[in-house]
């Protein structure tokens, strides 16, 4: 924030609430932090965000937040506050059901890769908590589904991992599963893309042409018959189907 906030009395007396911490990203083999960017999904600079003592990312991402005031400081501040203040009731109260219920459910929308569905579903059901956050889960539970076998795959061939051909399998599959359950997430994130990809590669593996029909019908309506990777995926159809570009690949009547 060209220093400028950083050195005002307001932010010196507001940053007492947290531990400020500066990452200058460089291009330096022995900088053991430069790929905080990449492990947080940052794109622009400068970034801020706030994180728990276990690394997790608890606001800044979306929507992208500049705390070049005392307003904006004090609003990113009150997103989290509530969290902190649910951990410790929880923490000084173990019995109180619905105080537990809604920390589950606000952890694990913000941690989706250790997160435990099925937990969250029970406490959505829990009498008392918001309804609010829960229209909030129902709305982020199938792209939390996704997150935990895609973060992990993603990472394995970021970081080229030796597991990184396992992991991709587990992604694959899972994603297929939720593709024949019924479960496809919404197409306006930003992760359809990758769903729709890996979708179509673990119909294949299953030797599933109708839903890869299906995934590929919906890809090129989406990213038009240019996009630089139809062309390799209208090829591996064709080596399950046995048939050019897998059948009438255009004509495939469900989309949804």
């Amino acid at each position: 924030m060209e220093g400028g906030p950083l050195l005002s009395k307001w932010w010196v007396e507001e940053s007492k609430k947290f531990v400020p911490y500066l990452n200058v990203s460089a291009q330096l083999d022995d900088k053991p932090d430069q790929q905080v960017m990449n492990e947080y999904g940052l794109r622009g600079y400068p970034s801020f965000v706030f994180l728990d003592d276990s690394g997790v990312l608890l606001y800044g991402k979306e929507p992208y937040w500049r705390p070049d005031s005392p307003t904006s400081l004090k609003a990113g501040l009150s997103e989290v506050g509530e969290l902190f203040q649910l951990r410790k009731l929880v923490k000084e109260n173990p019995d109180d059901e619905v105080a537990r219920a809604r920390l589950t459910l606000i952890e694990g929308m913000l941690d989706p890769i250790h997160a435990n569905i099925q937990a969250m579903d029970v406490a959505s059901r829990v009498k008392g908590v918001p309804e609010q956050l829960v229209e909030k889960w129902t709305m982020a539970r199938r792209e939390t589904r996704f997150l935990i076998f895609f973060e992990p795959y993603r990472a394995a061939f970021r970081n080229k991992q030796p597991n990184r051909e396992e992991k991709r399998l587990a992604a694959i599959q899972g994603c297929y599963k939720m593709w024949v359950e019924g479960e496809k997430i919404d197409p306006q994130t930003e992760y359809f893309r990758p769903f729709l990809v890996l979708s179509f590669d673990g119909a294949l593996a299953a030797s599933d042409a109708k839903v890869a029909q299906q995934c590929l019908a919906i890809y090129e309506d989406t990213y038009s018959v240019h996009d630089r990777f139809l062309k390799g995926m209208k090829s591996r159809l064709e080596k399950v189907t046995g048939t050019s570009e897998g059948g009438e690949v255009g004509s495939v009547g469900d989309r949804r």
